[in-house]
Order: C-alpha cells, then structure tokens, then sequence
C-alpha cells in the first residue's frame, strides 16, 4: 500500500511536468519551504505592538506578504530568464480566472470614483499577494509531508493563541510583552473575535484532517511507537483548540467547522471508502466532549459556555435580527443600490458606509446610528465594491469550482490527503465568510490559496504543456510583470512602515514644529499618506487649541473636512459634530446632516436650522 501510494504521487506529478524536457524548479524548495512556512503559520501570532502608529496590523502584512513577494520575485526572474519549459512554470485556467479579477480591479479607476488611494493600493497589493500565493503554491507545494508540517505549526500558532487569550480574559496580559494590551477579549493576538474563532475552527478541522491521515498511515504501513505519539498528540491537540474554539463563542466559526467536516466526510466516503470515516466520528466525539466538559466548568467560571449559548439563544430567538447584522446589511445593500454596476471600488465600502446609512435610517427610522468598517458578509461587500459585473465574475468562478467538486464526487475520484483537507478548508472559510470577513484578513486568506492550490491540482485537468515561441514569450513577460510587481509591492510595504514610525513619533512629541515635520514625512508615502493627512487636521486643531485663533481652528477644520470626505468613519463624524456645535457652525452642520439619525435634526445649530427651513 505504501508503495501503490508513493506510485501515485509520482504519476501525478509526472503528468503535471509533461511536455516540460529538462526541467528545473521555479523556485528552490530550501528557499520556498521556509518562505510560504512562515507567510502561513507565523503572521496570526504577531501583533505590531507599541512602537508602531498600527499598534495591530502592518506587522501582520509584513509577515505575511514579505515573504510571498521575496518568493513572487525569485519565481518572477527565473521564469523570464528560463522560460516556462524548463522552469516547469504552469498557468492553469483557473489562475486565469483570478488573473482576469486583478486585471478588472487595475481598471476599475477608469470608471469609479477612487478616492482613498492609500485605500485602494493597500487592498490591490493583498489580492495580487493572494494570486502570487496561489500560482507558488500550484506550481510548488506538492508535498504531502510539507503540508503536515503547516498545519503543525499553525496549530501550535493557535494553541499559543489560546494560552494569549486566557491571560487577557484574567487581565493577566501583562506578564508577557508579547500580548496584545486589550485585557477582557478573548482574542489572542488576533486582534478581533470572529478572527480568532475562525482561526480556532481552521485549527480544529487542520487536527481532524491530520487524524484521517495518521489513520490512513497506520493501516498502509506497521504502526510504529513515533506514529502512534503523533496520533495521540494530536487528538490532544485537537482537544486544546477545541476548547479555544468554544470559549471564542464565535457561532460563525463553529458552523463553518460544521460545514468543513460535512465536506471532508464525503470525500472520504466518495473517495477512500467509509473505513476512514471513523477518524471523523473520533474527531466528532472529542469535539462534543470538550463542549461538555466546557460547559461543567461554566459553573465555576473557568469557562465562556454560557456566553456562547446565550448568544446562541438569542439568534435563534431573534431571527430577523441575524446575529445583529440586519441593520448593516441593510445599509450595505443601500451601497449596492446606489452604484449597482460600476461599484463603489476595490476597498472603498467603508468609505460609502456612512452615506448609505444616511439614506437607511431615513427609510427605517428604527434603525440605531452606527459606524462599520465591514458588511459582516464578504459577498455582500464583494457586491458592493466590485458591482455586478465584477461580482458575477466572482460567482462564476465559484460555480465553476463547486461543479468540479461535486463531479469529483460523483465520479469517486479518489483524491489525495491534500485534496481532502484544501477542498474541506475552502469550504469552511467561504461558509464563514457568509457572516463575516476573512477575505479582508490576509493572514486568513492567505490560507484560501494554499487550499485552492491543492485541491485545484486534481479537481481540474492538468494544465496544458506550454508550446511555441509565443506563448513562452508570453510567459517570460510575465514573470517580469511578477517579478517587478514583488519589488514595487516591498518598496510599498517598506515606505508605509517608514511612515508609520513617523506617526508614532509624533504621537509621542509634544513639539508642534517637529510634530509636523513626522506628519509631513509620513504623507510622502502612498500607503499612509490617507492617515497622515487625517493626523495633519488634528495636529492644525491642537495647535489652533494652543494660539486660540480663529484662522488656525478654519485650518484645522478644513483640513478635518478634506479627510473625512476621502475617508468618513465614526471618530472623524463625531468630531466634526462637536465643531460645528462649539463654534455654531450651520454651515458645516449642513454638510453632516445627511449622516445623522433623524432623531437628531433637532439639536443642530441655530443657523442650520434657519437654512433647512
């Protein structure tokens, strides 16, 4: 059986290189290994901490993006100095697919309003991240014993998460400078709770997957002592992230842990046979167990059970309020509605999120005032930002893709351990994404490309062998493209971390000269400059605070104004309020009235309420 399986594997790879002659590695895998090990398995665990300005995010990006562009830029060289026939360089029809989408977002500046540019490169640099991931990973990750390896170690990332986000609920944080500082959250270092619930579920299904195949294992060759300790490892593994799983109280998470074993337990049955299925039903019981034992703990408050039933409870009782996201969704529909075609544009929902709300709280007067970042569902703001044509785009491809799953099904395929475990893993995130937004978290996502890589390997035909001068050509253009794109994108990264130690600094001085000249530095980068312009309005209102003269707060407000007609959120909102009721601006209160409650007409300055009559 052993040999049968390594048979196998060669055949399948022989007939991925077909056609190819001599060839060499895209990328050496002592070099791509290491690179796409730590892009997967480390940027979860890392928060950017107290020296940056984005005390959150920008190590994230860093962590994982840096080492997809070093990988993208040596992929990038070597298939335009080698050629696809000898660098065994494939473009299969779906990475034509999620090409076509890059190329869409480039364009759509052509015919929407992109205002937030700092917004708009931020987002096209994560989604052409996620390409390059998937064309490396489905030209290159193709070993079994490597993908083990990963999800090792992103479930060690999510067991060292649990132990974060057990200190912080005890406000016991501040033992290790490794924590984020936001004591009473259950979040790790994830930095938000549907984040860490779903990287609790994608752990949980890793240590279900890793069972099926230790099981596998032990039936096709003798059951050695170093076998049977990593089974049993793992079971506890899978018992600890369980725990974390639960104590998220994320429901999302754990419906999409549900949706993801349903998947891969039909893979088994379509294409391993019902033996195998035992592993899951094993999985299944220690899963309940630790629910169980969750809840018994409860009564001594060493556990969140009761939290996650009562928010259980309440969805269910409260149907139409969906999990408290009736009221976004249907101000984000409001943004559908307004620019239905075109979009409102790659990243910029945020930024129409307060104008549509404008228009919903005059509709359904019921509705409570609120500011989101996110529709709380990935499609519903794919709708929005890319419209309908770049939305249909979407479900084609993803119509595409499940109809090549179910016919895998039908035809009971038989499909690798890596097939197994990227079709259950895409399964679970897009279920997820129905109520949340892992799309828009790239050390989330990042996992989508690995898992359509392998199993878009079998699910499709082999890609075609690359013949003729003009398609290699073709090829070597793009590697360039990949290669110079890389650079373009770390020289991006590199000057927004520049710029962010700038706004740190000058949070941190009380200069105003030399405040500014931070401020000012910082704007000379594209991927801050939205930031450093938002700082520069407060930094004009303190010194205006300081001088007391009335032409420094004009500044200071206009400079206000311009920052929240390219980025409105909440802060910039509420703090333009209180300006125009201080200084009994009418004409600035005009300019906000479409944001406001209809409850609150009534409070505007006097010489608003004049114009308005």
């Amino acid at each position: 059986m052993k040999a049968s399986k390594k048979n196998s594997v060669t055949d399948r790879k022989n007939i991925l290189r077909a056609g190819f002659g001599n060839a060499v590695p895209l990328v050496p895998k002592w070099l791509f290994y290491p690179l796409v090990f730590v892009s997967l398995a480390l940027p979860n665990l890392i928060y950017s901490g107290i020296s940056w300005f984005d005390t959150l995010h920008i190590m994230k990006w860093a962590w994982t993006m840096a080492p997809i562009a070093l990988i993208s830029l040596a992929a990038g060289a070597h298939l335009a100095l080698s050629g696809p026939e000898r660098t065994d360089f494939r473009f299969d029809p779906f990475a034509a697919v999620w090409f076509f989408l890059i190329a869409f977002i480039t364009l759509q500046p052509l015919w929407t309003n992109i205002f937030a540019k700092s917004t708009y490169m931020k987002e096209w640099f994560f989604f052409a991240s996620l390409f390059a991931s998937y064309l490396l990973c489905y030209n290159l990750f193709d070993s079994e014993k490597a993908l083990r390896c990963v999800l090792w170690l992103a479930n060690l990332n999510a067991a060292v998460n649990i132990v974060f986000a057990e200190l912080l609920v005890r406000s016991m944080n501040g033992i290790c400078p490794f924590i984020m500082n936001v004591p009473g959250n259950y979040i790790g270092n994830t930095g938000q709770q549907e984040m860490f619930g779903l990287w609790m579920a994608m752990a949980v299904m890793n240590c279900v997957v890793l069972h099926v195949v230790y099981t596998r294992l032990s039936y096709e060759e003798s059951s050695g002592k170093r076998l049977r300790f990593i089974r049993y490892l793992n079971l506890l593994m899978l018992a600890f992230v369980s725990w974390g799983l639960w104590n998220s109280t994320t429901r999302a998470g754990v419906l999409s842990l549900f949706v993801g074993m349903i998947i891969s337990a039909a893979v088994i049955c379509r294409s391993r046979g019902r033996k195998l299925l035992k592993p899951v039903g094993t999985s299944a019981l220690i899963i309940a167990l630790v629910l169980l034992v969750n809840i018994c703990m409860g009564h001594f408050g060493w556990s969140r059970a009761y939290s996650l039933i009562s928010k259980t409870s309440d969805m269910l009782v409260n149907t139409a309020n969906i999990g408290a996201r009736r009221e976004i969704w249907i101000t984000s529909w409001n943004v559908v509605k307004k620019h239905p075609l075109a979009g409102v544009g790659l990243g910029h929902f945020k930024w129409h999120y307060l104008e549509a709300q404008g228009a919903a709280l005059r509709a359904h007067p019921w509705m409570k005032w609120q500011f989101t970042y996110w529709a709380h569902s990935e499609y519903l703001q794919w709708l929005a930002e890319l419209g309908m044509i770049g939305a249909a785009v979407l479900l084609a491809a993803a119509l595409w893709w499940l109809a090549a799953f179910v016919r895998s099904l039908l035809q009971r395929k038989p499909l690798s351990d890596m097939a197994l475990w990227g079709s259950a893993l895409i399964f679970l995130i897009c279920f997820d994404a129905l109520f949340s937004r892992p799309f828009h978290r790239i050390e989330i996502v990042i996992w989508l490309s690995l898992a359509f890589a392998a199993a878009n390997r079998e699910l499709f035909p082999p890609a075609r062998s690359v013949r003729g001068a003009h398609a290699g050509s073709v090829y070597r253009i793009f590697g360039l493209f990949m290669a110079a794109v890389s650079v373009a994108g770390m020289f991006f990264l590199a000057s927004g971390c520049i710029a962010d130690k700038h706004l740190r600094a000058a949070t941190l001085t009380d200069r105003a000269a030399l405040q500014r000249s931070h401020i000012d530095a910082a704007a000379k980068s594209l991927m801050e400059r939205d930031e450093a312009n938002e700082q520069l309005a407060y930094h004009l209102l303190a010194v205006a605070k300081a001088t007391g003269r009335p032409e420094d707060l004009q500044a200071g407000t206009e400079q206000l104004v311009r920052s929240f007609m390219v980025r409105p959120h909440g802060k910039l909102f509420f703090d333009l309020v209180d300006i125009a009721r201080q200084t009994d601006n009418g004409r600035l209160f005009d300019l906000l009235v479409p944001y406001l409650h209809p409850d609150v007409f009534g409070e505007a300055p006097a010489a608003s309420d004049e114009r308005r009559k």
